[in-house]
Parts: structure tokens; C-alpha cells; sequence
């Protein structure tokens, strides 16, 4: 049922016959097992049923490129969603929990349990902390979706992020800061990544697009984002803090998941770089390139890598594994939601999962060295493997290393390196990793990658400042650096490097990015910035003790101080929580699935229509504009007629005035059309809708 791109095949890695069920994400460690998260109990557990969730693993043996070993490392699991290698064992997001699953007695099974954290938000079962990697920096990320009001109690305090967003912990200090809350940059996150010059970006699976994720990493943003205070959850599109209209990239259709970016001797040059991200909703595989822009990037959607003509194909999960293969979690399954579908639709598959493995047919497999018996120095020596997959599991190893070992070696290694090397600011970005995963700033080190002459080298650099600033003699005199440098990127990253000075005049220098070309991503990041320092800066605002460069800079802070942003309307609350998903930011809909909203007749015409279809639902073929709305996978519209007369008159005049320019409806009039239909039990057909 597979249609691959010329060059390329697929095989079957593992199955059900290896006890891959329902798997939601995997992982792979230095050895090069792979470790798969299964969930057979989603979408609902039952009640007093035992937790039934597990992780298996895989392990091609005899590189033949099929698992030919599996057992099960952990079980008993509630609802797991995420799970990353760590010091013996696994980190594992399970439901409401951060779990460390430890293995002492090396015999492949999990045999303690830590709590590391707990608290994170429970609102939907497939909205929950997922998809854990580590970073370049040994932070580990993982991400969740639109339901989970998260509240985790934490050495340093309180850490919250309501509705979907991105998590950042820090495994040494046990800080965890969170991004984009609110629902900002996607509703249903899942999945993040790193380039190869430390930039992060991450996915969201309620949409078809990801994002460049460093211009919202802002230390001490609000964990609300624009949600109301009284209500959390809430956002609203037309705020300041609402980052997709910025830069949405990997546009496609329908909706996608999952990320990862190939670097591998193993596959084509013309794919080095690229984003390989699974297709779960449209059973496909796909490959999208990345170019810079501005201070950030835009993306070019390549020739689908992989289609199948199986609507059970749902690759939710997709990595480069040790052979330089592609891997993908395949959650088997004609039934991947539960707005459409009932918790307890009999088509629900639990019995069933697969991985498959892309090859290209002409390159031959990487033989991986032996990363699990190399000592510190040699593992330093892998940061110069061609191999993304080697650089990431070396680092990984050193990142849980002793730390005085590692910083002796890592200072050995890096004056070491020829100051010829073409590759050497590369392999600097690489170490200073390691640095920070051990907590150990090097100004020298941070000094020589911001006088680097590659531009990717220097805003690494710029990212560095934020949380090593407190070991610098002048750090203003570095931020002031960063803000004057000639590239877009590098002052973006000294902007939101500058939300960890918690002190005035860091405002004042930062500002100082308006008196150059700005673009969509500085202007973001800047106001997040300035936000999040604005209990610093605006007392000195207000007596005069800031001083600014520039009058532009000083107007700018006077009327972001003086400035509230106007709360949404219940209507657009309305949208974001229960239409959003589907019809998309803007009411742009997906193509061939969800119909659009915008600029519609069914917006635009009788108010009562769109009533009618929230009360009792809408199923069957639909006209837009007069043209069929065409789709492979035909899906109703849910009736929400449990909503209240006004909330269903709010939404309805929030969707017909920003989509359709049209007049606002009362709640009486919904109340009249409830009663006139009370006794209907069936979905609408458009032409029940559309007689008059």
C-alpha cells in the first residue's frame, strides 16, 4: 500500500508479533536499541482496570534492519506519551508525571521508579507532556497540548504553562521553565528539535505547521500567555503574544506531526538538512528544507518522501536511527481522534502497531562505533562524526558523565582544536554544550563563538548569554555586542538572552534592536522580552532613571508600559477551545478535510444555519461557495449542543464578523431555533440547510 519517492524503500522493522501496540513515541540509545512507547489504554483508561500502558524494546542485532530481539522494559503505565534515554535508564512523560525508570542490575528491565516531577495538566488524553529529547545544551524538551493547565511544584518554585506550549528542564538544577503558554505557537505540541547550530524549533499536531521556538524561549514569560486570569483556558488570536502568524512553517495539508532532521552519510545530499516529519493524518511521510530569512527561517515543502493508500497508516512518531535509516512509529489505527470518534469506537485498534525503516536503495548502511564503551575522550572525538544520530547519543553519555571529568577533558579537547579548522566554530557550538549541561559557563569560550565569522556560530553564542551572563565581568558591555551585530539572528538571540538580566538597563540595550531593520521575529521577541523584564524597567521608566540610545527606543517602552491587551471576546474564547483544531487559525481550514470558515457562504449567508449545525451537527458532502468541498476522508461535524444559548450566539457572531464581515446573533434567536428543533436526534444535510 506504500508509494515511495524514486530511490527509496521501505521495510518492516517491527510489529505486534514484537509487541509494538499502539505506539506513541520512541527513543534510542547508545547501543542502538530502540525504545518504543505503547498505549494501548488510549484514549480512556477503564475504570479500576490496572495501568496498562509499557515500553518495549527493540533491538536489530545482526544489522539486517529487522528488530530481531524485544522484551518489555517497563509496564503498569498509565498513559505514556513520551520517553528519552537517560544515566541507566529512561525518562519517561506518563500522564500527569515526569518519570525517571531506572534499571540498577543492567538486565534490560526497569527496576525503580522516580517521580521527578508531577502536576502537569490532564485536560485531554491526547494533550498530555510528550515527546521528552535532549537538547544541545543537555536541557531535556518536551511539549503539550490544548487542555493541560499544568502547575508542577519545583525546587525553584512553582512552574506553570496553561494549554499547549513547550518545556524546558534543566536535569542538574532541576529548573523548568515553559514557553509559548497559552496555546501561542500550536495547540497540540508535539515534538522538538535542534539544527545542527543549536536552534530549536518544534511541532504541533493540531495543525500542519511547526515553528522556530527560540524567539518565544523568553526566561519569565507568562505561563498564560494572553489566557484570561480568571479563565486559563483561554487565548485569543489577535494578541501580541500570539506567535503563528510570525512564522508558520511546514505548510502542507492536511495535519502533521512529530519532527526530526536528517544528517546522515546514509541518505541523498539533497535531503542533508531537511525536516522529516510524519504525516499522521494524511498517511504520509514528508521532507521539508529549511532557509533562513530575516532573523529566522522559512520552509520548502520537498516531494513527498512516502504515501500509503492505507488510512491506517499514522506515522505519529519519525526518526533517523543508527544506521542512517528513517524510523517511524506507525500507530496503526483508522481511529486517531476522539472529537469524531467515541472513546469507545469498536473500529479502535489495540492490538495492532508497526515501525517501518526507509532506505535509499543505492547508499549502504552507517556502521556505528561502540559509543557505550568509549571513555570521556573518545566520546569528545564523536563531536566530529558527520553523523547527527552519533553527535547526539556522544553527548548525550557526556552530558551524565562525572563532571569534573568532563570539564577537564572538554577544556583539553577544545584547546586542541586548530584554529584553522573549518569546522571549528561548529565543534566550539558543540562543546560549549556540554559546558552548560554541566553547569559550568567558559567565558572565553562564549567570547571566541561571538567573534565567530559564521553568522549560525554567533547567535549560539547569543543564546549562551542569557543563562552564563552571571559568570561575565561586563555582561551589558556582551548584550550591548549581540544587539549591535550585523546579523538579524544574532541580535533576536541577544534579545531574548536579555530576559535573564533582571535589571533595568538590559531593557534600554536590548531596545536598541529598533534602530535596525526589524522583521515579524525580532518584533516578537523584543516585546516578549521587554514583557517579561517590564517589573524592572518600567519603575525607571516612570522616575527617569532609564536612559535609551534613542528616542525611538524610549517610545517604544513608554507605550508598551502604558499599554493593556484588550481581553478576547467570549466568542473568540469560544473558537480557540472548541473550533480551533479543525478549522484552523484565521478559519483557514484544511484542505481536503475540515472546510474553510473564512470568506465562507455558510458565514457569510443565514446566521441560522450555522446555529443549527452547533446544536445537532453537520455530516455528509458540503458546497462552498458554490464548489463541492472535496475530501478523501469525509468527517462530521460534531453537534455541540450542550453549549448555552449565549455561548453558542457568541461563537456564531465571532465567526461571522471576523471570517464573513457579517452581523452579530442574539441568544434569542438561538434559543427560538433550539426549541423549534428540540426533538431532533440526526446530523444536518446541506440541503435540509439550504431549502429555503
Amino acid at each position: 500500500t506504500f508509494t515511495m519517492a524514486d530511490g527509496y524503500a521501505v521495510n518492516l522493522f517491527a510489529s505486534e508479533r514484537e509487541e509494538v501496540v499502539n505506539p506513541v513515541q520512541f527513543a534510542w540509545d547508545e547501543r542502538g536499541r530502540l525504545y518504543v512507547a505503547c498505549s494501548p489504554s488510549y484514549p480512556q483508561t477503564f475504570a479500576a482496570a490496572p495501568p496498562m500502558d509499557y515500553i518495549v524494546v527493540l533491538h536489530d542485532t545482526d544489522g539486517d534492519g529487522v528488530a530481531d530481539r524485544s522484551w518489555r522494559f517497563a509496564e503498569g503505565l498509565t498513559m505514556v506519551q513520551g520517553l528519552e534515554a537517560g544515566p541507566g535508564g529512561l525518562y519517561v512523560c506518563d500522564f500527569d508525571q515526569l518519570l525517571f525508570l531506572t534499571d540498577s542490575d543492567g538486565d534490560g528491565r526497569a527496576d525503580g521508579r522516580r517521580v521527578i516531577f508531577s502536576g502537569f495538566g490532564i485536560g485531554d488524553t491526547h494533550q498530555l507532556i510528550n515527546s521528552i529529547s535532549h537538547g544541545p545544551d543537555g536541557s531535556l524538551w518536551f511539549t503539550q497540548g490544548l487542555h493541560a493547565m499544568s502547575v508542577v511544584e519545583t525546587p525553584w518554585g512553582i512552574a506553570r504553562l496553561d494549554r499547549a506550549g513547550v518545556w524546558r528542564l534543566r536535569p542538574r538544577t532541576l529548573r523548568l521553565d515553559g514557553y509559548f503558554g497559552g496555546g501561542m505557537a500550536g495547540a497540540n505540541c508535539w515534538g522538538v528539535v535542534a539544527d545542527d547550530f543549536g536552534q530549536i524549533f518544534h511541532k504541533s499536531g493540531d495543525r500542519p505547521h511547526g515553528y522556530w521556538t527560540v524567539p518565544g524561549m523568553i526566561r519569565g514569560a507568562d505561563p498564560q500567555g494572553s489566557s484570561s486570569r480568571e479563565q486559563a483556558n483561554q487565548s485569543y488570536a489577535n494578541s501580541p503574544q500570539q506567535y503563528h502568524s510570525v512564522g508558520p512553517l511546514f505548510e502542507t495539508s492536511p495535519k502533521t506531526t512529530s519532527i526530526d532532521i536528517i544528517g546522515t552519510r546514509a541518505l541523498p545530499e539533497e535531503i542533508q538538512g531537511t525536516a522529516l516529519i510524519g504525516g499522521y493524518f494524511g498517511s504520509v511521510i514528508e521532507l521539508h528544507r529549511l532557509h533562513d530569512a530575516g532573523s529566522g527561517f522559512r520552509s520548502e515543502q520537498l516531494p513527498k518522501l512516502m504515501r500509503s493508500s492505507n488510512n491506517a497508516f499514522r506515522p505519529v512518531d519519525v526518526s533517523v536511527g543508527p544506521d542512517g535509516a528513517l524510523y517511524l512509529a506507525d500507530w496503526y489505527n483508522p481511529v486517531i481522534g476522539h472529537y469524531q470518534a467515541s472513546y469507545a469506537d469498536p473500529r479502535r485498534d489495540k492490538t495492532h502497531g508497526r515501525i517501518w525503516r526507509i532506505t535509499a536503495k543505492n547508499l549502504p548502511p552507517v556502521k556505528q562505533p561502540d559509543l557505550a564503551a568509549m571513555n570521556t575522550g573518545q566520546l569528545l572525538e564523536q563531536l566530529r562524526s558527520p553523523e547527527r544520530w552519533t553527535r547526539y547519543q556522544a553527548k548525550r553519555l557526556l552530558f551524565y558523565r562525572p563532571t569534573d571529568e568532563v570539564l577537564a577533558a572538554a577544556d583539553r579537547w577544545a584547546a586542541g582544536l586548530a584554529s584553522d579548522d573549518p569546522d571549528r566554530g561548529r565543534l566550539l557550538l558543540e562543546v560549549a554544550g556540554l559546558f552548560e549541561a554541566h553547569e559550568s559557563p567558559r567565558p572565553a569560550l562564549l567570547n571566541e563563538l561571538l567573534a565567530a565569522k559564521d553568522f549560525r556560530v554567533r547567535a549560539y553564542g547569543a543564546l549562551l548569554l542569557g543563562p552564563w551572563h552571571g559568570a561575565l565581568d561586563r555582561p551589558l558591555d556582551v548584550l550591548q555586542r549581540t544587539v549591535l551585530d550585523e546579523h538579524p539572528r544574532v541580535r533576536l538571540c541577544g534579545v531574548v538572552s536579555a530576559s535573564y538580566f533582571r535589571q533595568p538597563d538590559a531593557a534600554a540595550i536590548a531596545s536598541g534592536v529598533l534602530n535596525r531593520e526589524m522583521d515579524p521575529f525580532l518584533t516578537y521577541a523584543l516585546h516578549q522580552s521587554m514583557r517579561a523584564l517590564e517589573p524592572v524597567w518600567k519603575p525607571a521608566l516612570a522616575d527617569g532613571r532609564l536612559q535609551t540610545g534613542t528616542a525611538k527606543q524610549l517610545d517604544y517602552l513608554r507605550e508598551l508600559a502604558g499599554s493593556v491587551p484588550e481581553p478576547p471576546s467570549p466568542g473568540e474564547e469560544l473558537y480557540s477551545m472548541a473550533c480551533l483544531a479543525c478549522h484552523q487559525p484565521g478559519g483557514r481550514g484544511l484542505p481536503g478535510v475540515y472546510p474553510p470558515l473564512a470568506g465562507s457562504d455558510w458565514v457569510k449567508g443565514d446566521p441560522d444555519r450555522l446555529i443549527k449545525i452547533i446544536l445537532h451537527g453537520l455530516t455528509g458532502p458540503v458546497t462552498i461557495n458554490g464548489e463541492p468541498f472535496a475530501t478523501t476522508a469525509p468527517l462530521d461535524m460534531p453537534a455541540m449542543g450542550g453549549l448555552t444559548d449565549e455561548q453558542i450566539a457568541d461563537v456564531v457572531t465571532y465567526v461571522r464578523v471576523e471570517f464573513g464581515g457579517a452581523e452579530a446573533v442574539t441568544p434569542a434567536r438561538v434559543k427560538a431555533l433550539r426549541a423549534a428543533s428540540g426533538n431532533r436526534e440526526l446530523p444536518w444535510r446541506e440541503a435540509e440547510l439550504r431549502t429555503p
